[in-house]
């Protein structure tokens, strides 16, 4: 009975995590760039091998480029390939991400909306750029007065296992310190290509995910419902025990 008990028990945990990771990717349908997940789950084994129960975790990230959007605002990129842009966090550390929603701030900053700045090379001071800023397919920045000087590159990251990615949530990825980095300073081809005034949507499929959360939930339900019908029982037992 206390084996039932922990099945159900196991079942009910599995279910939960592949509920919260379905929400979190319904809850991120219109984050740019954001990548659904996708869970898997394992059976459990005593020392017996008996079965013990399941496990669900996060068997890999679906990498699958979302739609184009198209935007009005300069800095506002997409990539058309395999590629990342960087960003860096308070810690001077590198992120990975596919959301190109980038702006000027105040402090003729390159950032995103949470304000990391983009990794870029500069070869002209930012405050010295013009208006009308365009952002060639392989990342290369001019403006209208440079008489098509370049002014500087964005450069593009891909490591070679993109299973190795960290997420970090709302579509940020920590690199793996072991497993190479490329970036598109030395090659701009097997990183694709850098589409401005375009956003990339996220590849969250809405149908399959509302699908995934309605299943979850019965086989939540029936997980809950073992294991009142095993509490039933026991009660039961005792009480002829009795």
């Amino acid at each position: 009975m206390y084996n039932v008990l922990n099945v159900s028990k196991s079942g009910l945990k599995a279910m939960q995590y592949n509920m919260d990771a379905t929400a979190d990717d319904i809850a991120n349908i219109n984050t740019n760039g954001y990548k659904s997940k996708k869970t898997s789950f394992q059976e459990l084994i005593n020392n017996d091998e008996i079965n013990a129960g399941s496990k669900c975790a996060i068997g890999k990230i679906n990498f699958k480029p979302g739609n184009l959007i198209e935007s009005p605002f300069d800095y506002h990129m997409a990539i058309s390939g395999e590629g990342f842009f960087g960003v860096i966090d308070e810690n001077n550390n590198l992120m990975l991400t596919r959301n190109g929603s980038f702006h000027m701030n105040g402090n003729y900053t390159i950032t995103d909306d949470n304000g990391y700045p983009l990794v870029a090379e500069y070869y002209t001071p930012i405050e010295e750029w013009g208006d009308n800023i365009n952002i060639s397919a392989n990342g290369e920045i001019t403006d209208e007065k440079s008489d098509e000087m370049i002014l500087g590159k964005v450069i593009l990251f891909k490591p070679q296992n993109l299973d190795s990615l960290v997420s970090l949530g709302e579509g940020r990825y920590l690199p793996s310190g072991n497993v190479e980095l490329l970036d598109s300073m030395e090659n701009d081809e097997v990183f694709g290509d850098i589409n401005q005034h375009f956003l990339e949507a996220s590849n969250v499929d809405i149908i399959e995910s509302l699908a995934d959360m309605i299943s979850t939930q019965r086989a939540y339900s029936l997980n809950a419902k073992a294991i009142q019908t095993t509490d039933d029982i026991m009660g039961l037992i005792n009480d002829i025990k009795r």
